[in-house]
């Protein structure tokens, strides 16, 4: 089915811990060609803007050690980088990152059973509110036996299997001493007897603007849940039927790589099966028992509303692989995949028209497959990441590509419009962290 309502207790657990002390100064490495950027936050004391130089590098001459997954900015400005192991912040003012790890309360964890050892470790990060930051883990995906007794969701159930606990989700807020505390979100169970859905987390976003401004969004392996104040439902995910040729039909869907929210708060997904819209409402449980306002496979086929049972049925094996997803400010939703490319639909048509999908498989140099990471501009351009690391500039108007220097090895990219000008983080594995603030 396309969603759940929520008709049980989902569990929240709230620890604290402490950090390290404020990071040490150390020199901030310069972009190419260019003078040492500013460290010092305006006069005021207000947070950021960061350094405006077109391009910034950090790396382990600043504290950033690792491979940089994922990183992003908060609302007072504090940049946020993550390894698998390990959570970096560099506080305005300051010119080396201070890590957190697993001492510091992190649920960075593992667990021995007869399938070997599991590592729950850092998949995603989304800057939150001023001092603020969510992280996603990996969890256990592999079956495990259900909680007894009697089942998910009701009183009693046995959750002692260390398994269960693994994934998931944390908010961190960073004290005013340079510690953090940590709170823990774990969703469990559903509406019905199906447990332990949502594992682990492959992406996340955060509305810093617009009508969902303080709502944060997960996709998991296996749907996307929203949290608001601490508070969440159930999950909502596009669901293909796959037909074989012998009769049979088996349910697919997850891998919740693309999110992106509209001005108007709805969300767009997409997944490894499909691309929807969820309809907005600010009630992270009532949102669940919504509507698509429109959901499709990028090759067909469509169905313009969810109001029930509206399932896409596909060959046996479809897959779409879609791994990034974004929003220009006219309203189009873009999605990128490993099979497929680049593809988009103008959200704002006013009666679901597939017709209107369109294809990017013929732009030069822009790969027709590979591609793995999509952030919007807001002056109409799309950042793309490719299979080789690449970073490239996408101008839709002009159908050109830009393939942007000074950055390689390139897995993820976020976009902040909070700051002016716009800053587009760009995780480079062991190449560490770029921040682009160039037009």
């Amino acid at each position: 089915m396309w969603m759940r309502a929520v008709l049980c207790a989902l569990l929240c657990v709230l620890s604290a811990c402490s950090g390290s002390d404020s990071a040490p100064a150390g020199s901030t490495e310069p972009p190419p060609s260019s003078s040492p950027p500013p460290a010092n936050p305006p006069p005021g004391g207000v947070a950021g803007p960061w350094p405006v130089a077109d391009l910034t590098l950090y790396a382990s001459t600043q504290g950033l050690n690792g491979t940089i997954i994922d990183a992003g900015s908060d609302e007072a400005q504090n940049i946020w980088a993550a390894t698998p192991d390990t959570l970096y912040v560099l506080r305005p003012g300051q010119t080396t990152f201070t890590p957190f790890t697993a001492s510091n309360g992190l649920h960075i964890q593992s667990i021995t059973d007869t399938n070997g050892t599991t590592v729950s470790n850092i998949t995603a990060l989304a800057g939150g509110h001023s001092n603020e930051v969510f992280l996603g883990y990996r969890g256990y995906e592999a079956t495990i036996p259900p909680p007894a007794p009697p089942s998910c969701c009701e009183p009693n159930a046995d959750f002692s299997d260390p398994r269960w606990h693994l994934g998931q989700a944390d908010k961190v807020t960073l004290n005013l001493d340079g510690t953090i505390a940590v709170q823990r979100y774990e969703f469990l169970c559903d509406a019905t007897t199906n447990c332990w859905e949502e594992r682990s987390a492959r992406r996340m976003t955060f509305g810093h603007s617009g009508t969902a401004a303080g709502h944060l969004f997960i996709g998991f392996d296996h749907g996307v849940v929203h949290v608001a104040n601490d508070t969440w439902g159930d999950h909502i995910h596009v669901e293909t039927k796959w037909h074989y040729s012998d009769g049979r039909i088996v349910t697919k869907q997850g891998e919740q790589y693309g999110l992106a929210i509209f001005p108007n708060g709805d969300l767009l997904t997409a997944s490894g099966y499909g691309v929807g819209a969820q309809s907005w409402n600010v009630d992270p449980k009532a949102w669940v028992l919504g509507p698509f306002v429109w959901a499709m496979t990028t090759y067909g086929p469509a169905e313009p509303y969810n109001n029930g049972e509206h399932d896409l049925d596909v060959p046996a094996e479809y897959r779409e692989t879609n791994r990034g997803a974004a929003v220009t400010s006219d309203g189009t939703a873009w999605w990128v995949s490993q099979l497929t490319g680049l593809s988009s639909y103008n959200h704002s048509i006013a009666q679901f028209d597939f017709s209107q999908v369109r294809h990017y498989a013929s732009v030069p140099g822009l790969p027709a497959t590979g591609l793995v990471d999509i952030a919007a501009d807001p002056d109409g351009s799309l950042w793309i990441v490719d299979s080789s690391g690449r970073l490239l500039r996408f101008d839709p108007s002009a159908s050109s590509v830009q393939v942007w220097p000074g950055v390689s090895s390139v897995r993820r990219v976020v976009m902040d419009t909070t700051v002016t000008p716009r800053a587009v983080y760009v995780s480079m594995g062991n190449q560490g962290l770029a921040v682009i603030r160039a037009k």
